[in-house]
C-alpha cells in the first residue's frame, strides 16, 4: 500500500512537471514586472528627483554639484522602460545606496535631445541597453564607465565605490 500511494504521488509530481515544461516561459518584459512589483513592496528609502526639467541647465547642476564637492550620478532613460524602472526602484530602496553627501543624482530623458548631448558628451554607452548610468564630477569627467542595461544592485555599488576612490585619490 506504501508503495503504491509513493508511485501515485511520483506519477502525479512528474505530470506537474511535464505540465509546467509546456507552459511559455515568461517574457524579460514580464521578469522586469515582478522584478519591479518585488521592489516596491519593500518601503521607500529615498525620493528621487524628477526628470531634469527642459528649463534647467544640466550645467547648472554640474556647477551646484562641484560647489557642494559632490559627484553627479547620472542616468538617462525614460519612464516606458522597465529595467529604467527596476533601477529606480533599486534607488528608491536602498537596493543601491547613493550617500546624498557624497553624490547628486541627475535624471535625464533619453527623448530630450539635449539630454542626449549632455550624456553621450561625456560617456559612450557600451550598447543600447537602456538605462545608461555613469559617474562624472562637476567638471563632466567621467570617474566611471558607462553601465547600460539591466545590472544588479552590488554592479552599481561597485560603480560608486570606484568614482568615489578616484576622486579620493587625486
Amino acid at each position: 500500500m506504501k508503495k503504491t500511494i509513493i508511485g501515485i504521488a511520483f506519477a502525479a509530481a512528474a505530470a506537474c512537471g511535464c505540465i509546467a515544461a509546456d507552459a511559455p516561459a515568461p517574457s524579460i518584459h514580464e521578469l522586469i514586472d515582478r522584478q519591479i512589483k518585488a521592489l516596491q513592496a519593500k518601503p521607500e528609502k529615498m525620493k528621487l528627483p524628477p526628470y531634469l526639467a527642459p528649463e534647467k541647465d544640466f550645467e547648472d547642476a554640474c556647477r551646484e554639484a562641484a560647489k557642494g564637492g559632490k559627484l553627479i550620478l547620472v542616468s538617462i532613460g525614460r519612464e516606458a522602460c522597465g529595467r529604467c524602472q527596476v533601477f529606480y526602484e533599486f534607488l528608491r530602496r536602498g537596493e543601491v545606496k547613493l550617500d546624498p553627501a557624497k553624490f547628486s543624482l541627475v535624471r535625464l530623458e533619453i527623448d530630450d535631445s539635449s539630454h542626449r548631448s549632455y550624456f553621450f558628451s561625456t560617456f559612450t554607452p557600451p550598447d543600447n541597453n537602456l538605462p545608461f548610468v555613469g559617474v562624472m564630477n562637476g567638471d563632466r569627467d567621467a570617474l566611471s564607465p558607462c553601465l547600460s542595461g539591466g545590472h544588479t544592485p552590488a554592479e552599481y555599488q561597485t560603480m560608486l565605490k570606484r568614482a568615489a576612490a578616484k576622486t579620493t585619490s587625486r
